[in-house]
């Protein structure tokens, strides 16, 4: 059964990519993905894991003090976390053609199966990631993740205050609106305190 998964799974990437229309974009992120898909019972054994990238590693907090808070060291650091990180969800939508989407569609559905088909091959999985720290690891990688996009709306959030353009605030239209402050209110009319003669 776990076989026929496996070989579905690959039948339908043949699929996509004869059907893609798109250079071969599905077939070549299919490709690209599939070592780390079928290697899933080495990730899950903690033979082989996704190392932390060093610059999320060295946020301690994501609120740290920026040593120099000018908007061009924090557009810097904004873009060094988003070339980690994908892009933001304040990034404006990408002009992807609805063949290139579809194709990458396939190709991460083809992937999913074929993850799922080889995880089958590991016996009380969640105990053995337990056990060889990989279930450990990933939540390490999480968190390291985490602290980076919420490093990264802070920078914005005081690239924004400091009035910077964006990659160092969020793009224009993003929700972050600034408005002017209230007017005051309207004076009230005075009451005369003497009676009516």
């Amino acid at each position: 059964m776990r076989v026929l998964g496996l070989v579905l799974a690959l039948g339908m990437a043949g699929l996509a990519a004869a059907a893609c229309t798109t250079g071969g974009r599905a077939m070549n992120r299919t490709a690209a993905g599939l070592p780390g898909a079928v290697g899933t019972p080495l990730n899950d054994l903690n033979i082989t894991r996704t190392e932390v990238p060093q610059r999320l590693a060295l946020i301690v907090s994501s609120y740290e003090t920026l040593p120099k808070a000018d908007c061009r060291s924090i557009a810097v650091e904004v873009v060094e976390l988003t070339n980690i990180l994908g892009p933001d969800t304040d990034a404006p939508p990408n002009a992807v053609d609805a063949g290139l989407k579809m194709g990458d569609d396939a190709a991460t559905l083809i992937l999913r199966q074929v993850t799922t088909t080889m995880a089958d091959f590991i016996p009380f999985r969640s105990a053995v990631r337990e056990a060889t720290g990989a279930s450990a690891h990933e939540r390490r990688l999480r968190a390291a993740y985490e602290r980076g996009v919420a490093r990264r709306a802070y920078l914005k959030g005081v690239g924004a205050a400091k009035g910077c353009a964006p990659p160092a605030a969020p793009q224009p239209g993003a929700g972050f609106i600034v408005s002017p402050p209230a007017p005051p209110p309207p004076p009230q009319p005075s009451r005369s305190s003497g009676r009516p003669g």
